[in-house]
């Protein structure tokens, strides 16, 4: 179960990816350091208001993962000290890449826009199936650790 959640997650966080005003993107701020998601908001009828703080319902297990995006487009996500369950893996390997004029990341098959990449926050918004029919918006914040 957490390894679903912990990829739905990651998916959410890489599918909607643009680059925000100001510095260009720089790609070392993705690759250089480790992320721990900070913020999950969820917006359910697509309004542009995010109304509820998903990451605040999150387990101990899920919000002490972290994340490091290798530059090789290797992406290791390792479980930290509290795992869910003691047979779920201590890390797990998936692919990520920079898409659409590096404006968009996709992660193990989803996409999404960067609104903030820095040296310190790693911002994403996208839109991801729920209950197959249903989509919801998200917008996933990483703090680098």
């Amino acid at each position: 179960m957490k390894h679903n959640l912990l990829i739905i997650a990651a998916c959410f966080t890489l599918l909607s990816c643009s680059k925000s005003s100001g510095d260009p993107f720089n790609k070392d701020n993705l690759t250089t350091g480790k992320w721990k998601m900070t913020g999950l908001m969820t917006d359910y009828n697509k309004d542009g208001v995010y109304e509820e703080d998903t990451y605040s319902m999150y387990e101990p297990c899920l919000k002490d993962d972290i994340y490091t995006f290798q530059a090789d487009g290797t992406l290791i996500t390792d479980a930290g000290a509290l795992k869910c369950y003691s047979t779920d893996p201590q890390t797990r390997t998936s692919t990520w890449s920079l898409i659409d004029n590096q404006t968009r990341i996709q992660v193990a098959g989803a996409k999404y826009q960067i609104e903030e990449l820095s040296t310190s926050t790693f911002r994403l918004k996208g839109r991801t199936s729920y209950n197959i029919i249903y989509t919801i918006d998200l917008e996933i914040t990483y703090t680098k650790q």
